[in-house]
């Protein structure tokens, strides 16, 4: 009777290749934290790093480097963590049907057209009321 060979893999293995619903949202905090102290140890003004015997914060120069490398990582944790929320959106990206450049001037016309009427009719609106405004305060203060 031959025997099933059964491949045995480590527990530890087997946790980090589950996926749980929470570990994108995890990152992302931790991410964000992270991005966070890199802009304070840059700042230098909440949190500063003295008394140290390290050769990377020996200078203000490697402090700097240090957290622009901290800011680096804790920016690509957050857009690692939310990729998966906009891989989809680049698939649709590609379903969509651009406008030609003349619709796109045409189109942009029309709306800075009607920006620029909007605003005529503010200053007119201004430049007819302040006046009366300005004589009903002061027929009501008399």
């Amino acid at each position: 009777m031959a025997k099933k060979e059964e491949k045995k893999t480590s527990k530890v293995l087997e946790i980090l290749k589950t996926e749980y619903q929470f570990e994108g949202m995890l990152l992302a905090v931790v991410g964000l934290l992270v991005l966070l102290l890199g802009v304070y140890i840059y700042e230098a003004r909440v949190l500063e790093i003295t008394r140290t015997d390290w050769a990377i914060f020996s200078t203000p120069l490697r402090i700097q480097v240090f957290s622009i490398l901290i800011m680096l990582i804790g920016a690509g944790a957050v857009l690692y963590a939310l990729l998966p929320f906009m891989v989809p959106g680049f698939k649709e990206m590609n379903r969509v049907s651009w406008p030609t450049r003349d619709t796109m001037i045409n189109h942009s016309g029309r709306v800075l057209g009607f920006i620029f009427f909007l605003g005529f009719v503010f200053v007119l609106y201004d430049a007819i009321f302040n006046p009366l405004f300005a004589w009903l305060i002061g027929v009501n203060n008399g």
